[in-house]
């Protein structure tokens, strides 16, 4: 944030933009370029002049996934080609395998859910919590049974879930606890960074996230065994140690290794991590405070012991006192210059026709279509997501932009309650 900017002058009582009035955003947003340019082109020609783009034989991915380690307070990392590649090397390394259950959020992106079902896996969807909208500790333990091999949870937008819970419900029950943390880098549960509660975590590097590689991913995890089985996952099970005595595989694994390019410009990325997080942190908090005592809206609750990182800023309505739904109040915040939007997705993903038709192979059976899915599966997350309006986040945003996106928050909320009365 550039406090330096001059802050937008109060104009509270004027109508909002929908109604006739002057638009709360006066200036364009400010944006932070995603890339260093020299300092990634530096890195790039480092990988070209090493004579070899694999990762194996270069210095690129070794140094990610090593500094990437030490971020997270972990002992090792293994990079891969997406987020979606991380969480199924996450269930190749940890045997989930035909007919096992996972228990994971309703609210994500089907990236988390795609290594499920190629494993032969059945996804378990748990309700969320109403205003953190990451998983229930409590949902979770309900949808136990004897079939349950693991927890995939999802810290949702830069929120994290409950660790403490999750990991001690998986404890009792003899669970794997893996993480997808592909929306919260630098997100921190209790003094320690997401990603490091599980058996494995599980971060993306693609174009939307915090910071990008184009595409990319990386698993971390404490465990040796475990992260043998995650490089050899991402491999298609070749055993690359010079050490080993056999090469031939002994299971089924992918091909979803990093490239010494990807890798260059990740570790640039690396670097800018935690300014751009302080800076997000900075700027969402500011804007819920200005907004905690405007009626018609709920503001996103942060996780108990959690310092989020922000990846959206997503507030629900609250229709009762508004008069209006979640379209409307996107709608007019829209006019006010604010970047807005009220489908951050527009359904859970259980009711994807992939679940509901279960059509994730043309032919034969798979042991998720024993199961029914469909809308009323989770009604707390359908909730969310009919009252949800999401605001994109970026680090480059002002004192100004600040103050203008409340502005034209508490305006479009006056103007509708004042209408509905």
């Amino acid at each position: 944030m550039s406090m330096g900017d001059e802050p937008a002058v109060d104009r509270n009582g004027e109508l909002p933009a929908a109604a006739g009035g002057t638009p709360a955003k006066t200036v364009p947003y400010g944006r932070e370029p995603k890339y260093r340019m020299e300092s990634e082109l530096q890195h790039l020609r480092e990988a070209l002049e090493q004579d070899t783009l694999f990762y194996a034989h270069g210095e690129k991915v070794s140094r990610l996934e090593r500094e990437f380690a030490k971020m997270h307070g972990v002992r090792f990392a293994v990079a891969c080609s997406s987020g979606t590649a991380a969480v199924h090397a996450a269930m190749i390394a940890t045997g989930l395998s035909p007919g096992d259950e996972v228990i994971t959020a309703p609210i994500t992106d089907m990236g988390a859910l795609i290594p499920i079902l190629f494993q032969g896996g059945v996804p378990v969807f748990a309700d969320v919590d109403p205003r953190s909208y990451t998983l229930s500790s409590e949902a979770v333990e309900q949808a136990i049974t004897s079939r349950t091999r693991a927890v995939l949870a999802v810290h949702l937008v830069g929120n994290a879930c409950d660790m403490h819970a999750l990991r001690g419900i998986c404890d009792r029950n003899g669970l794997v606890l893996i993480e997808d943390c592909a929306q919260a880098w630098g997100c921190m549960y209790d003094g320690k960074p997401v990603g490091a509660w599980g058996r494995v975590g599980c971060f993306s590097l693609n174009e939307f996230k915090h910071i990008s590689c184009g595409e990319g991913g990386l698993c971390a995890t404490d465990d040796a065994e475990t992260a043998r089985r995650l490089r050899l996952a991402t491999d298609k099970g070749y055993e690359r140690d010079a050490a080993a005595t056999e090469r031939a595989p002994r299971f089924l694994a992918t091909n979803s290794r990093m490239t010494e390019l990807q890798a260059a410009v990740a570790l640039v990325q690396l670097e800018k991590l935690e300014g751009q997080i302080s800076r997000r942190r900075r700027w969402c908090m500011g804007l819920s405070e200005k907004l905690q005592s405007t009626e018609g809206i709920t503001i996103p609750a942060t996780v108990p012991k959690c310092d989020p990182s922000w990846w959206f800023y997503i507030l629900r309505v609250v229709p009762e006192v508004l008069g209006a739904g979640a379209g409307a109040f996107a709608d007019a915040l829209q006019q006010e210059g604010l970047a807005a939007a009220q489908d951050y997705v527009r359904q859970c993903v259980y009711e994807y026709p992939v679940f509901t038709g279960h059509s994730a192979f043309s032919r034969g059976t798979h042991p998720y279509t024993a199961r029914d899915y469909g809308k009323g599966l989770c009604p707390t997350a359908e909730a969310v997501l009919d009252t949800a309006v999401a605001l994109p986040i970026n680090a480059g945003y002002t004192e100004r932009d600040l103050d203008e996106t409340a502005l034209g928050i508490r305006k479009v909320a006056k103007w509708l309650r004042d209408k509905s009365q």
